[in-house]
């Protein structure tokens, strides 16, 4: 039997310091809390995803956002289930906030669900789902340009 090394409530400290790193672009702590393969689920199907993957990715999803005006991301939802002894399901819910030139000021809030593996000296995140992309809404919402 594996134990849980994180109290179940914990997760929430977890995630106030991804919203932390996410805003300080501290690229190398946020993949760090993601296990060496995770499993990203979203409207477009699941995929396997690895460090180096999220390295690349997260730098570039960085210059997008703030291509469209992106000036804040705050955590302003969370709620935890334990799964099992090891596992969380963790729902989250997440405010960007942009205010491009030209455009009036927007918010997008979105929600977001991780299973967390608790059972390490650190937690990490074994699987990301979210319904929706942040940089999908704002192409909806004319923050930035349509794909072609």
């Amino acid at each position: 039997m594996v134990h849980r090394k994180i109290q179940t409530g914990g997760l929430r400290t977890f995630f106030e310091q991804f919203e932390s790193l996410s805003a300080a672009s501290d690229v190398d702590s946020l993949a760090a809390m993601y296990a060496p393969t995770f499993l990203f689920a979203g409207p477009n199907g699941a995929q396997v995803v690895r460090t180096a993957d999220i390295l690349r990715a997260i730098p570039k999803r960085k210059q997008l956002l703030d291509s469209a005006g992106h000036r804040e991301t705050a955590l302003i939802g969370f709620e935890e289930t334990p799964l099992t002894d090891r596992y969380s399901l963790v729902r989250v819910e997440w405010r960007w906030r942009f205010e491009a030139a030209g455009v009036e000021p927007t918010t997008i809030t979105l929600p977001s669900r991780f299973i967390v593996d608790c059972a390490g000296d650190v937690p990490q995140i074994v699987l990301y789902m979210n319904e929706s992309d942040v940089a999908t809404v704002a192409r909806e919402r004319g923050l930035l340009p349509p794909t072609t």
